[in-house]
């Protein structure tokens, strides 16, 4: 008996005569029972996803009680409607991300546009990149970097100063350079400038300014020992190239 019931359901699903809540609530009040009968690799097919509307859930659903009826020799009508219902979801949705896309454009454009002369490439990825959740805050006056310089008795290379002339703090994914945060910093007897942190190679590794040549590298805390790895040859060249790399991978 139980097993005819699943074989009504699952036809009439496959015939796209079930609307999404009336599949949910059955799959919910009978999900033991399917996946003792249909077997754990088709319960898994047929399982709604939480993360699924209730469109794309019955989709995914018919597929998978097809595939089943078919291999158990059950013959049943397959409906394209929620297939349609499914591609218009995703078409609208495509819609509204090409929408978010050039509203974010326009905001970074409107807050971060004095930096497209000094980084170029960095403002352009921060168009298809940005998000509420970063932090990126207008640079700080000369006077701000030269009492800076006094108080940590270092002069600073003039790209360390245009960097933070246009930017004082940066927080993005896995990147934190905060411009009060800059300290002395004496690693394996060669003393650097701690900027931040660059999760490159661990959670809190440290991102350091080699003041000897100007150079970038981080401190990969968890290597075995932990290391000093250059990642740049300049600042400039970490803006431009390495941030812009590792941003494009979390696109």
């Amino acid at each position: 008996m139980i097993q005819q019931e699943i074989i009504e359901k699952f036809s009439r699903l496959s015939e796209g005569k079930l609307t999404a809540q009336e599949w949910l609530s059955w799959f919910s009040d009978h999900k033991d029972n399917v996946e003792k009968i249909c077997g754990r690799t088709a319960f898994l097919k047929i399982k709604p996803k939480e993360s699924f509307s209730g469109v794309r859930n019955l989709y995914i659903g018919q597929l998978g009680a097809f595939d089943w009826l078919k291999s158990v020799k059950i013959n049943v009508g397959f409906s394209d409607l929620y297939k349609k219902g499914w591609e218009r979801e995703f078409d609208d949705f495509c819609k509204a991300e090409k929408q978010k896309q050039k509203q974010l454009q326009k905001e970074v454009e409107h807050k971060f546009g004095y930096l497209k002369n000094t980084y170029p490439k960095f403002f352009r990825q921060l168009t298809q990149s940005y998000s509420d959740s970063d932090v990126i805050e207008a640079g700080v006056q000369l006077e701000d970097i030269q009492d800076k310089e006094k108080e940590l008795s270092i002069p600073f290379p003039e790209d360390l100063t245009t960097w933070y002339q246009n930017v004082s703090i940066l927080k993005l994914e896995g990147i934190e350079i905060d411009f009060q945060e800059l300290s002395p910093e004496l690693i394996q007897k060669k003393q650097y400038l701690m900027l931040g942190e660059f999760w490159m190679y661990g959670d809190g590794d440290r991102l350091l300014y080699n003041l000897e040549n100007q150079s970038i590298a981080v401190f990969a805390h968890e290597h075995s020992p932990p290391k000093v790895i250059k990642i740049a040859n300049s600042l400039s060249d970490f803006v431009e190239k390495k941030i812009v790399t590792y941003l494009k991978d979390f696109e």
